[in-house]
């Protein structure tokens, strides 16, 4: 089976005065792989000329028109890409992927400073086109993370909002199962080819995803799961997003660093507060006091990012109201065990300390982590309450 290009990306341009004619798919291969050609030049060239093929026709002016370096202009003439482009055409083709090229890019991909050449898709293309929001966090998620990541991304999908992220354990796995649950769907940024399934305990989820949802790499097929790839794969996670939420994630996390990459594009970052005891959420705590939007459901999301959707002329479905939830309890006996003694009435967290015996420091963090769960909630004056 060959690669397929998009509608009107496999013409041939041809050049009557015997330059470098190519389809879109050669033009981009032969420009990645030249030596010193990196994606902010590469930008350059499709700003001015539109397409990789328009670029490498006119590559003889690249210089003059300020676009690049001579030495770089002469080393894609001297054509030493020919090789490795030529590898990556045919493995390329080998594996049945659409192509996504610059033309057909979502105008927010298409702004930040350093966009892939192209895009290897498997899946729902027209999902691109949808407005996107990135959740993401830690690959070691707490139980908490995990329901949260999956219920808010449930319900962006609920509301017609595509969730992207970036296909790892933990955060990412849930939110891309909770956004399938949606016709918002879900598109999977790889830090691997199109054709590798990474993590193996993710190969149900991505089988899912390619038939309901979105499959996107920009890396050459047979690409291992190395450690620069996955930078590389979160700008183009922030760059589909109007907005990114960081669910969980420690200080000096990925998460961190692809909000950080979402500032620097202007799109707005969201964290969810959790558990102050939690080394994997001081990165979201930090977020929050650096300015990022507390959320606590997609409502939060949807209300704040109204401005961009309606100047896309987006309106988000009505979510469902939620339903009543049944009384429960803490799973953790001590958690249990102070549930219990608010089950007769309000009490003030003084008073909590005298009947568990506890430290105040250690109930005043059980009482957050319920009250996270909504399984307390706090009263004026330091008293809390069950719910319901």
């Amino acid at each position: 089976m060959r690669g397929e290009c998009l509608p009107g990306r496999g013409k041939r341009c041809v050049n009557p005065a015997g330059g470098f004619g190519m389809d879109e798919l050669k033009a981009c291969l032969a420009l990645r792989h030249t030596k010193g050609l990196g994606a902010r030049t590469w930008k350059r060239l499709l700003v001015e000329w539109g397409s990789a093929a328009e670029a490498v026709l006119h590559c003889r002016t690249w210089n003059t028109r300020g676009l690049a370096p001579a030495r770089v202009q002469a080393e894609f003439q001297s054509g030493t890409w020919r090789t490795r482009a030529e590898s990556e055409e045919r493995a390329v083709r080998a594996t049945g992927c659409k192509i996504v090229f610059w033309e057909d890019y979502p105008e927010c991909l298409r702004q930040i400073s350093d966009p892939p050449l192209c895009l290897y898709c498997l899946g729902d293309v027209s999902l691109l086109a949808r407005p996107c929001v990135a959740v993401v966090g830690s690959r070691q998620a707490s139980n908490y993370g995990l329901g949260m990541a999956g219920t808010i991304a449930r319900d962006l999908g609920r509301a017609g909002i595509c969730v992207v992220s970036g296909m790892a354990q933990g955060i990412d796995a849930a939110a891309h199962a909770g956004a399938l649950e949606g016709p918002g769907s879900t598109i999977a940024v790889l830090g691997t080819g199109i054709d590798l399934v990474y993590p193996a305990s993710n190969v149900r989820l991505r089988e899912t995803i390619a038939e309901r949802g979105l499959l996107v790499s920009e890396f050459s097929p047979g690409t291992r799961p190395e450690g620069p790839n996955f930078p590389h794969r979160n700008r183009i996670v922030s760059g589909l997003s109007l907005g990114v939420l960081v669910v969980e994630g420690a200080l000096g996390s990925g998460s961190l660093v692809t909000a950080g990459l979402a500032l620097r594009q202007n799109r707005e970052v969201f964290a969810l507060p959790g558990p102050a005891n939690l080394k994997t959420y001081q990165g979201c705590h930090r977020l929050i006091r650096e300015g990022a939007c507390l959320v606590q459901s997609a409502e939060d999301i949807l209300y704040e990012l109204g401005p961009r959707l309606a100047a896309e002329a987006f309106v988000p479905a009505k979510l469902p109201a939620p339903p009543e939830a049944a009384p429960c309890t803490p799973e953790d006996p001590e958690h249990a065990e102070l549930h219990g003694h608010l089950s007769a009435g309000p009490l003030h967290i003084d008073e909590l300390v005298r009947l568990s015996g506890w430290s105040a420091e250690k109930v005043s963090a059980a009482l957050l982590f319920m009250e996270l769960q909504g399984l307390v909630k706090q009263l004026p004056g330091m008293y809390y309450s069950v719910c319901g």
